[in-house]
């Protein structure tokens, strides 16, 4: 492997701008045929990553896949067609097109059971049946979940259904970005994905603020990329990441400690996810601020606002900022639906305006630092959708964007020193991965800026 920063740099950079497609993908209700027993497509939102590759994979650790070959199938010996799902599709009526009776259909069903959830099919996805030849009916119907996995139905007696995992090979690799609008756009710019998006503001969000985001901010990480035949499909855990700011580095590393699960600690060997998150969302703006005198949108006059307003789309999901029991999960009044919850003796929160709760939320129910509590909504007095995030400290609301909350002990002993260790080698992987905007990517390259342009999707 090539030991030179440019070069390497270079690598990242050509496969960083790769990116896979995704788009929206909404949620259609199951509906059961009494005789075909047929679920209606099922639509959730995925996500693809785009890989920057770390280092330079050895040619023999891929997987040799003949070109002819799918889903174990020599595809150029069959005929293969394609349906894409839409909304409302049924796929008993979509079987019973292709040839196949009733109770054929019924059976095909039955089989999933235990195997396959029909109802999880997408719509956008695509139906794939073989036949020996063009004109004849199909002997297989192929689909795929996920990059990962492909579901075989045999359309022949006795209509068995496979659910079949591909090999994943894993590699570490590496990216960094500069804020020139956001650290959204940042990480766009540069073809990072959405999980791994979430995944830095998990491990960093208890000690960088997101909400204060500054042109000329950066950040680096390293990571999983998950490879199938070859293609990157999928993010895995991150390894380790870094955001500077103002000449301030926040850092997250991934550490196993002796008889516990993996977590991520800070530089100083302090869990990275402290006893509070800074916020209840993960992609807001604070649209108003704890205020003793602020003249209310609704009412009309001076009223104080004790708690901090984050704006986002209806619908987005609301985390509980710590471990606690809930309190209260009701309506009241001009708060809409709301939930509260005692984290210990000292603290409470609350969350206002929801559109609706998660579920198992009730008074009584534990809950975990980062679960969904809710959903964002506009419930009671509010203009729009968002929540009022109020904070308590022994009985009195407080302002908790000014509030020094307690810190978690670091480690310790033994353990410091093995975390230490661990540390300086990641520290060493994130150095070697050099900062430049997008366009210093690309002026490296040596593309113009017309050729840079016509890279983009």
């Amino acid at each position: 492997m090539k030991s030179d920063s440019n070069w390497l740099q270079r690598q990242l950079w050509r496969v960083k701008r790769l990116r896979l497609k995704k788009g929206p993908i909404f949620v259609v209700l199951a509906a059961i045929s009494a005789v075909v027993l047929a679920a209606t497509l099922q639509l959730s939102p995925t996500r693809q990553a785009a890989a920057l590759v770390y280092s330079e994979p050895a040619l023999d650790a891929l997987p040799v896949v003949p070109e002819n070959m799918r889903w174990g199938f020599a595809i150029d010996k069959f005929h293969l067609s394609d349906v894409e799902l839409k909304s409302g599709d049924v796929l008993g009526e979509i079987l019973l097109k292709q040839g196949l009776t009733y109770p054929q259909v019924h059976q095909i069903v039955q089989n999933c059971k235990g195997t396959f959830h029909i109802n999880s099919m997408r719509k956008g996805r695509k139906l794939h049946f073989i036949a020996s030849q063009e004109g004849e009916s199909p002997s297989h119907l192929i689909y795929e979940p996920s990059p990962y996995e492909y579901v075989i139905f045999n359309l022949r007696e006795p209509f068995e259904v496979q659910l079949v995992k591909r090999d994943v090979k894993i590699d570490t690799v590496a990216a960094s970005g500069v804020l020139e609008t956001s650290f959204w756009q940042a990480l766009m710019d540069n073809g990072l994905n959405d999980a791994l998006a979430d995944g830095m503001i998990d491990v960093l969000s208890s000690s960088v603020d997101f909400y204060r985001q500054k042109k000329g901010d950066r950040f680096k990480v390293v990571y999983e990329q998950h490879i199938v035949e070859g293609e990157p499909v999928g993010t895995g855990k991150i390894i380790a990441a870094m955001y500077e700011r103002e000449d301030k580095q926040f850092y997250a590393f991934r550490f196993e400690k002796e008889g516990e699960k993996a977590n991520y600690f800070d530089f100083e060997g302090r869990p990275a996810r402290k006893a509070f998150l800074k916020s209840p969302l993960k992609y807001s703006r604070i649209t108003s601020r704890y205020n003793l005198r602020r003249l209310h949108p609704i009412l009309g006059y001076h009223k104080a606002h004790l708690g901090t307003d984050y704006a986002a789309p209806h619908g987005t999901p609301i985390m509980a900022v710590a471990d606690g029991t809930v309190l209260e999960a009701t309506r009241r009044g001009g708060n809409g639906l709301f939930v509260k919850i005692r984290h210990d003796g000292i603290y409470q929160t609350q969350y206002l305006h929801m559109s609706g709760f998660a579920k198992g939320i009730r008074p009584g129910a534990r809950v975990v630092q980062g679960q969904t509590i809710g959903y964002v909504g506009s419930t009671g007095l509010a203009t729009g959708p968002h929540v009022c995030f109020r904070f308590w400290k022994n009985g009195r609301e407080v302002d908790h964007l000014r509030l020094n909350l307690p810190q978690p002990e670091p480690i310790k002993g033994a353990t410091l020193e093995a975390f230490n260790i661990v540390r300086d080698e990641l520290l060493q992987l994130l150095e070697k991965v050099e900062y430049r905007t997008f366009h210093e990517q690309a002026v490296r390259d040596g593309e113009t800026e017309e050729e840079m342009m016509k890279t983009e999707p």
